[in-house]
């Protein structure tokens, strides 16, 4: 994937919709964030060649824009405006949506569906303009209730480093306009769009498949090694052990329906292939 600055990263044609991966940036964490517990006699063989000259592993932060038959949908939204909020603002460089939304024609009124995979501020803080309107505001916005709940929670207002504000944030704005719609288990999204649960991440997280061809995992994995390592998991999941579960659910629904696999985090895109009682992820 190229830098944010240039609207066009990795596109595919998901069963005759279009989609296009859209950065709103990138971030440089160090491997101990991306795998809980990490070990260099572990992990470090196969992390190493991947870190920078300062011992942190860069990726993208990204949504994806679908061409529908019901018009745009748009998966998450990028940091926005929370771009500095945070322990980990430092090697962040993000808040680019709306511009690459721009450099593509594309204005935020011709969204007209925008799925919230979960309520971490790199995918919610974009929802929101700079007066904490609406940033889509033609566009209904797809929810797990059990993520809103959460979100709007005394748990979550008790996360350090202000974590639920955006979210908290954005939810009540989206709420105020009636443009929030809250839903149960899977949902289809738009023509060819459809919402899948893949909790573990967040309480309510998910993930989308288009045309029965590509499967956004959101956050549910967050490096290509996650593919191999289903049980390597990030700093960031609530719940390892139902991440570690649906990981591998994932997996094995991508390999059997022949899916493509993309992701928030993930700078590799392909297709899984079982391994003997694993995957391995074959690169486009």
């Amino acid at each position: 994937m190229p830098g944010a600055g240039g609207a066009s990263a990795e596109t595919f044609d998901a069963a005759g919709a279009r989609c296009r991966v859209i950065l709103d940036g990138w971030r440089s964490v160090s491997p101990r964030f991306v795998f809980r517990g990490y070990s260099e006699d572990v992990q470090g063989p196969f992390v190493r060649e991947h870190l920078d000259a300062d011992g942190k592993l860069r990726g993208p932060i990204a949504a994806l824009l679908i061409e529908s038959g019901d018009g745009l949908v748009l998966v998450d939204a990028g940091m926005g405006r929370f771009t500095g909020l945070g322990r980990f603002a430092e090697g962040v460089d993000a808040g680019h949506l709306r511009g690459e939304l721009a450099e593509l024609g594309m204005r935020p009124s011709d969204v007209r569906c925008v799925v919230i995979t979960h309520g971490h501020a790199d995918h919610v803080g974009g929802l929101l303009g700079p007066g904490n309107e609406p940033a889509f505001p033609d566009a209904r916005h797809v929810i797990a209730r059990i993520e809103a709940e959460f979100w709007g929670s005394p748990a979550a207002a008790a996360l350090p480093d202000d974590a639920g504000v955006p979210a908290a944030t954005a939810l009540a704005a989206l709420l105020d306009a009636g443009l929030l719609d809250a839903i149960e288990g899977e949902a289809t999204a738009a023509s060819s769009v459809r919402v899948i649960a893949a909790p573990g991440h967040t309480p309510g997280h998910v993930g989308v498949v288009v045309g029965d061809a590509l499967l956004w995992c959101g956050d549910a994995l967050v490096s290509p090694l996650n593919v191999p390592h289903p049980e390597w998991t990030s700093a960031s999941d609530m719940d390892e052990p139902t991440n570690g579960r649906t990981r591998r659910a994932l997996l094995a629904r991508a390999a059997d329906e022949d899916l493509v696999v993309a992701g928030s985090h993930l700078a590799v895109a392909g297709t899984i292939h079982r391994a003997g009682d694993g995957f391995e992820l074959v690169p486009r």
